[in-house]
């Protein structure tokens, strides 16, 4: 009876095999003909773009269901999708169309964010308090530690270093250092919904993650700081620097609290179209931000910068742990995470920098495995002494090698700042970001599996 039902199973996997190829080799040729048909208005060109967004929506679903059929994660299918189909491999989507859909972009990161707040339980939090503790502080010493030593004793021995003096070498070793920190909540919330993964390894992962993202802001403005000492005779650290930074992380923590707050309001008053309106949350917290930072700079002269992706989590961790519609704003946001995750990755795969990568592969697969040695280290020593399972210390390293748009946006932050470094430090952070991103949801899926954690919910 079993071989019965697994030769049915067998036969469906191969009609949904066969279904998904032969529509996606139709929609293919479809495409190209679309494309190769000329542009004669501004409204055709609009018409063309939100084509190109359909179809590469459609292609990376099929590219996944095909994919998953040999384990490959969700989300990988949907950056190699967006690989294939941007400006590198391809040209289906142009450099102008990656940039014009950007607001999809930030709408998506938003709901990510949503959702990473929802992910925290304070309970998991307060149990698991001191392992997250240990983990934040060994990853960040001995990370940092490591892709500093390197860049400063190795750096020389690669191309794209050799014309920089010893004082910028230096300083880029720093600023590298602190971007090798930074991690994907986005990431690590796609591969644990995906996965259904529950446990004491799963909150760990995901509570190191998140509050390293909010920690790494910080961490970063420490590192300009020293970087500005470094480059620049008589330099100091500006307390009103960390003031302002202080400022603008509390305010944001308050606002997303009182959002949270909100949300929960609707959800027991009203409760109908959920979905809708926490999409609605999000799109208006990116857009609500940049406005008002825009609207103090030009009209008070106030430098005030909120983080709309700190704010959701702070919505959505107050929803969480601070009401009764938890349950029900995780299964409202879930209900539309597949349109959400596969627009985001096959964007966010579009937009990888493969130049980069093949300008200083050596340095970036070096950094990759200098990275990854940190990681382990510091994960293995904190999972020994907090006396966690061998299980889990053998493979926690595979759980935070994603990177993405936090670790973009501070290296173009330095690269402002510090011009005549800024293009060597974006290059390589764009490289090894194209590698970590590519390979971090294959070996945290897989971590999650070793670990029996996966299908836990």
């Amino acid at each position: 009876m079993d071989d019965f039902f697994y030769q049915i199973r067998k036969d469906q996997t191969g009609k949904n095999l066969i279904s998904y190829v032969l529509g996606l080799s139709l929609m293919t040729v479809f495409a190209l003909w679309v494309k190769s048909i000329d542009i004669g208005s501004s409204w055709q060109g609009a018409g063309l773009i939100n084509f190109s967004l359909g179809f590469v929506l459609l292609a990376a679903y099929m590219v996944a269901q095909i994919l998953r059929m040999v384990r490959i994660p969700l989300i990988s299918a949907y950056i190699f999708t967006g690989i294939v189909a941007g400006p590198y491999v391809t040209g289906f989507l142009t450099f102008d169309m990656a940039g014009q859909l950007r607001l999809i972009d930030d709408l998506a990161l938003s709901f990510i964010a949503l959702t990473a707040g929802g992910e925290l339980h304070l309970q998991s939090l307060k149990k698991r308090g001191l392992a997250i503790g240990l983990n934040i502080l060994l990853n960040i010493l001995i990370v940092f530690g490591l892709v500093f030593v390197f860049v400063t004793f190795m750096g020389k021995q690669f191309n794209l270093m050799r014309t920089l003096s010893s004082d910028q070498i230096i300083a880029l070793a720093v600023l590298l250092g602190a971007v090798a920190v930074a991690r994907s909540p986005s990431s690590a919330i796609a591969i644990i919904s995906e996965s259904r993964a529950s446990g004491l390894f799963t909150e760990t992962v995901i509570g190191v993650t998140i509050v390293i993202d909010v920690l790494i802001i910080i961490f970063f403005t420490l590192a300009l700081a020293i970087t500005k000492i470094i480059l620049t005779p008589g330099g100091i650290i500006s307390q009103e620097v960390f003031m302002a930074l202080f400022a603008e992380l509390t305010i944001s923590l308050i606002i997303g609290a009182v959002i949270g707050k909100g949300i929960s309001l609707y959800i027991d008053r009203a409760g109908y179209d959920l979905p809708l309106f926490l999409l609605f949350v999000a799109f208006g917290v990116t857009k609500t931000s940049l406005w008002l930072t825009h609207f103090m700079n030009t009209h008070f002269e106030i430098h005030l910068h909120l983080e709309p992706l700190l704010i959701c989590m702070s919505a959505g961790f107050t929803v969480q742990n601070f009401s009764k519609g938890g349950f029900d704003f995780m299964e409202s946001l879930d209900r539309v995470a597949l349109p959400i995750y596969v627009l985001f990755f096959s964007l966010a795969g579009a937009s990888l920098n493969l130049e980069a990568l093949r300008m200083c592969w050596p340095l970036a697969m070096s950094m990759v495995l200098v990275r990854i040695l940190g990681i382990f280290g510091a994960t293995w020593l904190a999972g020994i002494i907090n006396r966690d399972p061998p299980c889990h210390n053998r493979n926690a390293w595979m759980a935070y090698l994603t990177q993405a748009g936090v670790a973009i946006g501070l290296a173009q932050l330095a690269q402002r700042q510090f011009p005549e470094i800024g293009s060597h430090l974006t290059t390589v952070v764009l490289a090894v970001i194209s590698v970590n991103q590519i390979a971090g949801p294959i070996t945290f899926k897989m971590a999650l599996e070793r670990v029996g954690e996966a299908g836990k919910r």
